[in-house]
């Protein structure tokens, strides 16, 4: 019997712990966005929660194992301030790192919402659904944590690594009565200007489309 509550107590004091330390295992894959036009009015809000998903932002290159933001990272983390600024965020969950608990703690103090902490080599992912299938949350993790969350939540494998290179996707998954309605992978940069979109009269939004277009050619 002792030794029951002794492994239970350990594996309590593992997930909770501020200092586990979060093994990044790259696998052989690569990932590929696909986007779609989702209209989440078409729902009943009182009934929608999302969960969003995202990288950590860039961070320094010669900060050792466990980097800090770049400048760079910074300043995208200021984009995500302003995706998330009309948006509903119940809490934030951060890996113990300091690339992704700097990212999550900006959002955080802009949303004025507590950051979370869990490690995704013993996170029980159905629990972790079930406690927060009544909010909306953003978890921030890695380039291979991140997808792996995603489908352990789905249920399948439908996403797979995050390229190195790639700081801005944004993972939404729609929830409706407890249940995942609607996946969709959207990009920072775009929803900005989207955003800054908004702000134009139709006049002034018709003829930056304009020389969009151009731009384009």
């Amino acid at each position: 019997m002792k030794k029951i509550y002794l492994l239970w107590y350990l594996s309590f004091v593992l997930l909770f712990s501020c200092k586990t330390k979060v093994e990044i295992i790259e696998p052989d894959r690569t990932y590929t966005p696909k986007h779609s036009n989702f209209d989440t009015s078409k729902v009943n809000n009182n009934n929608t929660n999302i969960f969003y998903f995202i990288r950590h932002a860039e961070e320094k290159n010669d900060d050792g194992e466990n980097p800090h933001l770049s400048d760079k990272g910074l300043k995208k983390v200021d984009l995500y301030t302003k995706y998330f600024a009309d948006k509903k965020v119940d809490t934030i969950y951060s890996t113990n790192l300091n690339r992704t608990l700097e990212t999550a703690k900006i959002i955080a103090k802009k949303k004025a919402v507590g950051v979370g902490f869990y490690d995704p080599l013993i996170l029980d992912y159905k629990k972790f659904f079930e406690n927060n299938k009544n909010k909306s949350i953003v978890v921030v993790g890695h380039t291979n944590t991140t997808p792996n969350f995603i489908n352990k939540i789905l249920g399948n494998q439908k996403y797979s690594q995050i390229m190195q290179d790639n700081y801005s996707d944004i993972f939404r998954l729609v929830i409706v009565k407890g249940k995942v309605v609607f996946d969709e992978i959207l990009t920072i940069e775009n929803e900005i200007q989207k955003i800054e979109d908004a702000k134009l009269s139709p006049k002034e939004l018709k003829k930056v489309l304009k020389e969009r277009r151009k731009a384009k050619k």
